[in-house]
């Protein structure tokens, strides 16, 4: 059973979710709208643990140490879109649910902004002087990581907008560099 009580648990659980939004978008705006396979044994588990979520005595869904995101309204309408797309795929004729692609993608972003509230929350220095003491460079860095690993989740990875992006960014260490020396 998972550690509901860490931020990497939460973070792993909210990152199977948006997975799971987005392979069901793709189903959904397909040339031929399904209902992805094996959606049963992908959605309990994850439906268990939202459940697990929102039976948790605080009144935050997700934790971290500086601060709390109450999201239980997203967890219940995730669990919402699970519980429909499981249904449909038990019945006699499972027919994808209208303007799901819409929905998933909804419910993805919020995902990543979950997902990504608690990551920043976890890495934040919980004094701001701390932080003086990463360089720019090293920061730098660590956003250009960042930019890749986000590109590569990306349901356009291939867009010239992340080119762009990454190109911007190498200007600026590029840059960057040129003023330290």
């Amino acid at each position: 059973m998972d550690n509901w009580n860490s931020q990497s648990g939460d973070i792993e659980s909210v990152d199977q979710v948006y997975q799971l939004l987005l392979e069901i978008a793709r189903s959904s705006l397909s040339d031929i709208p399904r209902i992805p396979e094996n959606i049963t044994l992908k959605s309990l588990p994850l439906l268990q643990k939202l459940q697990s979520i929102q039976q948790r005595p605080q009144v935050q869904a997700f934790k971290s140490d500086s601060f709390s995101v109450s999201d239980l309204e997203w967890v219940a309408q995730v669990r919402q879109l699970l519980e429909e797309l499981t249904h449909q795929s038990l019945s006699e004729r499972p027919k994808m649910p209208e303007n799901m692609a819409g929905r998933a993608l909804t419910l993805a972003d919020k995902a990543q902004s979950i997902k990504e509230t608690i990551e920043n929350a976890a890495g934040s220095p919980k004094d701001e002087d701390e932080s003086s003491f990463e360089s720019p460079d090293a920061l730098l860095n660590l956003l250009h990581q960042s930019l890749k690993t986000q590109r590569a989740k990306s349901y356009k990875p291939d867009a010239p907008e992340w080119q762009q992006v990454l190109s911007l960014l190498d200007v600026v260490q590029s840059i960057y560099k040129q003023i330290q020396r």
